[in-house]
């Protein structure tokens, strides 16, 4: 059987830090007395909301992302501040990224990936009406757009071009939508 105990951490450096990112360079002692070096990813915890209209449709952001190097489709979400609940971070980046808003329900959480320290939280947003014009922070330049939900699980969640897929998952999961 392997062995799963915890790593034990010996030093730690921070290599860059931006726009609420950052990259940490950790030193470990391995379970066999190994000495390995890995690269980290540290954020904020963040979420994402599969916000639904009442007919149905899903709002989404569209937008360039320079990771992948593309324009992407997006379910509305962000970091959640210090301090703020993240049911209540999720409500204002929805608010802010398209306008909308409506009724907010945690789906879930999950992590980003094995070298993030990032946690990231699913919620549900129900009755999405539009209330206002969108305000996307500086660096933003969001189209928003509506889907069927046909049209999002074929079109969008299941050819690359969106982020976030799990918190889609876990969101249409609790609406029994798959």
């Amino acid at each position: 059987m392997t062995d799963t105990t915890p790593w034990r951490e010996i030093e730690r450096s921070t290599v860059f830090t931006k726009f609420g990112r950052a990259v940490d360079r950790v030193g470990f002692e391995l379970p066999d007395g190994r000495k390995e070096e890995f690269y980290l990813k540290r954020e904020r915890p963040a979420g994402a909301v599969l916000a639904l209209t009442p007919d149905q449709r899903v709002i989404l952001a569209r937008q360039y992302r320079p990771g992948p190097d593309r324009v992407l489709y997006e379910l509305p979400g962000g970091y959640v501040e210090p301090g703020e609940q993240a049911v209540d971070a999720i409500a204002r980046e929805l608010l802010e990224e398209t306008g909308y808003s409506g009724k907010v329900r945690p789906a879930g959480a999950y992590w980003h990936d094995a070298y993030s320290t990032v946690q990231k939280y699913a919620f549900v947003a129900t009755d999405c009406i539009k209330t206002t014009e969108p305000a996307p922070e500086r660096t933003e330049f969001i189209d928003v757009v509506t889907l069927t939900l046909e049209e999002f699980r074929t079109r969008v969640l299941r050819t690359g071009e969106m982020t976030d897929t799990a918190a889609a998952y876990l969101a249409l999961d609790l609406l029994k939508l798959l």
